[in-house]
């Protein structure tokens, strides 16, 4: 597949910035407004962000440490993310996420680590508002996550499974919907939960080629998530895609999430199919991949866990920041890919998690590669 140009990292920098400082003010001059609700300082909590009136500034940091069998060692600071947030009323309620990702701290090998990438990236995850509306219906315009499966909805470090992603949970479709989305939640918890969403254009302050497997110029669809009980839940994806190559894609795909005492077991499973344009030649007209995952609580604080992964899909170029995408392996591979992790959390409390994990690849060439992997992940 032919690159697509970034623009240059400084310039995709200077936008994000002026776009969180935009957002920032915006807030900012909310909760001056509303001055006499501020709460004093000592009420800050971590992992539960700062109050300044109807204003919540919170985010997330985790620092990985990569050491693969083959290929480049880096210890980076893979996501160092800010929250912004504003519940004003029925038609206001912005939120924004800006996030610095892929800085490699320490220089590692012949190129420093900087061979392809390590330097940073500033990007800008989510920027959207909420206009709330009667009955759990909610209006959601800007730039969001896309809802296919459960992990990319989780979306933060400290709150996922793993330090390793899965590549069902993000490879063959798109992450991110740029247009407008209706969210249904009903209030009374006895119907599921529903979001449609279109993007009827390319995304907006897309990410840098690098650090991506695809863009895309069209992307809709729909997730269903029937609750089972408060943390049990089977949900269910359609998401259809246009590239900027113009290939076409259907994605179906379930994930479910379930829990009996200490034990809990979640997974997902997605399948493709492809329409190529004319003049464009693949030999792919359906993928595939799905992953399961137990975890048992030794404790409140210990836990242990892991994955086994299927991946049947197209094969990408390395990137300048396997662990956060999963990527970063190899090119081109008509077997199916499997891979084996396992690892432990220790969590001194709720907002803090170090995890220490080994990935094994048991079939075909890999999607992420094998190798130890520990990463130190802090939701404030």
């Amino acid at each position: 597949m032919p690159d697509h140009p970034s623009p240059p990292r400084s310039a995709a920098a200077l936008v994000a910035a002026v776009l969180v400082a935009a957002v920032l003010a915006v807030v900012g001059m909310t909760g001056a407004a509303q001055a006499q609700d501020t709460q004093p300082a000592d009420s800050y909590v971590l992992g539960q962000g700062f109050n300044v009136g109807p204003v919540n500034l919170a985010g997330y940091s985790s620092l990985v440490l990569a050491v693969p069998d083959q290929g480049r060692k880096t210890f980076s600071l893979e996501d160092l993310s800010l929250y912004a947030s504003a519940h004003v009323g029925t038609l206001f309620n912005p939120f924004m996420e800006a996030e610095l990702t892929g800085l490699n701290l320490v220089p590692w090998g012949k190129d420093g680590g900087d061979g392809d990438g390590g330097k940073g990236y500033l990007v800008l995850e989510r920027l959207y508002n909420d206009i709330q509306l009667p009955d759990g219906f909610t209006v959601r315009f800007g730039k969001m996550l896309a809802p296919v499966g459960d992990w990319n909805q989780i979306h933060a470090a400290p709150l996922v499974m793993s330090t390793i992603r899965p590549a069902a949970t993000y490879r063959g479709s798109s992450q991110y919907a740029t247009g407008l989305s209706v969210l249904y939640s009903d209030p009374q918890a006895r119907w599921p939960d529903v979001q449609v969403y279109w993007q009827p254009m390319d995304e907006f302050s897309a990410r840098p080629d690098s650090i991506v497997d695809d863009h895309y110029r069209l992307v809709e669809g729909l997730h269903v998530s029937f609750p089972l009980a408060l943390l049990d839940k089977v949900g269910f994806s359609i998401q259809r895609t246009i590239d900027r190559q113009g290939v076409e894609q259907h994605l179906f795909g379930t994930d479910f999430r379930y829990k009996v005492d200490q034990w809990s077991l979640q997974g997902e499973w997605v399948v493709s199919t492809l329409s190529q344009p004319a003049g464009l030649h693949t030999t792919r007209s359906l993928e595939w991949s799905g992953y399961v995952a137990p975890s048992y609580a030794l404790s409140d604080q210990w836990s242990v866990y892991g994955w086994y992964e299927v991946y049947d899909g197209r094969g990408a170029m390395p990137t300048a920041n396997p662990v956060y995408s999963g990527q970063g392996a190899v090119t081109g591979n008509d077997r199916v890919a499997q891979d084996v992790l396992a690892g432990f959390a220790f969590r001194p409390q709720p907002a803090m998690v170090f995890r220490l994990e080994y990935l094994l690849n048991v079939g075909g060439k890999p999607i992420n590669p094998t190798g130890l992997f520990a990463s130190w992940s802090v939701l404030f």
